[in-house]
């Protein structure tokens, strides 16, 4: 007879609902924050990794996350040589001006504008005349704030070209060192730029001023030691211990000699889906621990081996976990999620409890993601029009072969522990994401919290009857207009 057996079934975030909490005055959705903290000098604006997967995280993907002020995690099947350039690169980033932004016609109504921010993912829209004379600028937020409707003119929901509340220079020569400084020093998250007869040149934003983050992965075994000094001399902001099974004595070796390297740099060690595994890598002295196997969307470590855990369960107990480590430590251990979070309703529900959630199928389908891109037929474009999926394959795939990972010394021992197939094509990052930021937002203000920390403390879920879950997460009775 097996030393333990738990008859309660586990869980996924999917069968839980968020229940209501009460709204304040200054709880609207453009008053919530999705910042969250993984180490002192580690602050994210959004709670969001990318996943350490060959299919998803190359230089492409870390940049456009890391400027919405997510993180990507570059995977640890790189070339040691590459992963430390790609992080060079991205921590090199230059600012550069929006040399022919997106614009609404003054004319147009609020709706219209709204349709340009939605297919963008622009939240400032610049407003002109058929002269391309600058009359004021569209701010998303600054609109929700004010009581105009859809069917208005925008300039009902514009802030006004000389009003005092537009940063702007009359200068089309100027220089991006120039507007740096600009930018710096006032509390305008922008610049525009106009000529002499206020006609619209170009913008600059303050987030291109501010350095993008980004993490790297090591796994255990050998020459760990080398990659890590390569990554952080490049300017690693994180760290991450890619393993499948962390939850040894391999990854309690690791974190003593990193600890011993003393570097400033924060270490995420992961995964487990245990209350042991987690308590015992935040006793090791992990910074950060990383939750979850076999819930990725192309891992098979449940079907080929029968190890896995449903990622709400094994969520729940790490934080039992840092509970009960925190009352002795006096340590706070922030956790993240990786695995089985498909898009914002599950995000939301992860994060009642997660510090950020790692995705991976989530970021597959862009056009920024490493897989490639292909047309109906299969064949790898380069043509957006064309694409209709991207390719993606797990670490553990025949493809990857990433051995390391799944704790296979050599290739003998190799089997595949995750698939090769296509995800649907769906685009730029950037507005399929600050849409999906919107609706992660707007459960918070529905919670009655103002931040992730609140939601953590504050937030009641409840889970839902297989049945009542058919009710509550879909439409139904109904057949939808196609």
């Amino acid at each position: 007879m097996a030393k333990k057996v738990i008859l309660e079934p586990g869980r996924t975030f999917s069968e839980f609902s968020l229940l209501t909490g009460r709204t304040r005055r200054k709880g609207k959705i453009s008053d919530v924050s999705l910042q969250t903290g993984l180490a002192e000098h580690l602050v994210l604006k959004l709670p969001l990794l990318s996943a350490a997967m060959t299919s998803v995280t190359g230089y492409e993907m870390a940049l456009a996350l890391g400027k919405e002020g997510g993180l990507g995690i570059l995977p640890a099947r790189l070339p040691v040589e590459e992963q430390a350039r790609i992080v060079r690169r991205i921590k090199e980033y230059e600012m550069g001006f929006v040399e022919d932004p997106v614009t609404a016609r003054q004319e147009a109504t609020i709706e219209e504008v709204l349709r340009l921010v939605e297919r963008f993912g622009h939240s400032k829209i610049p407003v002109v005349d058929r002269n391309n004379i600058f009359q004021g600028m569209f701010i998303q937020q600054h609109y929700w704030e004010t009581e105009a409707v859809s069917q208005e003119r925008v300039t009902a929901a514009m802030i006004p070209f000389g009003s005092g509340q537009v940063s702007h220079c009359n200068d089309p020569e100027i220089t991006v060192d120039q507007a740096k400084k600009l930018l710096q020093s006032g509390e305008q998250r922008y610049l525009v730029v106009l000529d002499d007869q206020n006609r619209l040149v170009k913008i600059a934003f303050q987030k291109d001023v501010e350095r993008i983050k980004v993490g790297s992965a090591i796994t255990t075994y050998r020459g760990w030691q080398d990659r890590v000094r390569a990554n952080v001399e490049a300017g690693a902001d994180l760290i991450v211990v890619d393993t499948s099974d962390a939850y040894s004595d391999f990854a309690a070796d690791l974190i003593g000699e990193y600890a011993a390297m003393k570097l400033d740099t924060p270490l995420c060690v992961g995964n487990v889906i245990t209350y042991e595994g987690a308590l015992f890598l935040m006793e090791q002295g992990a910074d950060v621990v990383k939750v979850g196997m076999s819930s990725g969307s192309i891992c098979t470590t449940q079907r080929e081996k029968a190890t896995g855990r449903a990622p709400m369960t094994a969520l729940l107990e790490a934080d039992r976990a840092r509970r009960d480590y925190e009352k002795i430590s006096g340590r706070g251990i922030p956790v993240i999620m990786d695995g089985g979070v498909t898009g914002p309703a599950d995000l939301i529900i992860a994060l009642t409890v997660a510090d950020a959630v790692m995705m991976g199928f989530y970021f597959n389908r862009f056009f920024e993601s490493a897989g490639e891109k292909l047309d109906r037929g299969g064949k790898v474009t380069r043509d957006e029009r064309e694409m209709v999926s991207v390719a993606t394959w797990g670490e553990g795939s025949s493809r990857a072969q990433n051995l390391d990972r799944y704790g296979h010394a050599t290739r003998k021992t190799f089997f595949e522990e995750g698939i090769e197939g296509r995800v649907p094509y769906l685009g730029r990052l950037k507005p399929a994401l600050k849409r999906d930021m919107m609706k992660v937002r707007a459960a918070l203000s529905n919670a009655g919290c103002l931040d992730l920390a609140e939601f953590r403390r504050r937030a009641v879920i409840e889970l839902n009857s297989p049945h009542s879950n058919l009710i509550v997460s879909a439409p139904h009775d109904v057949k939808e207009k196609e």
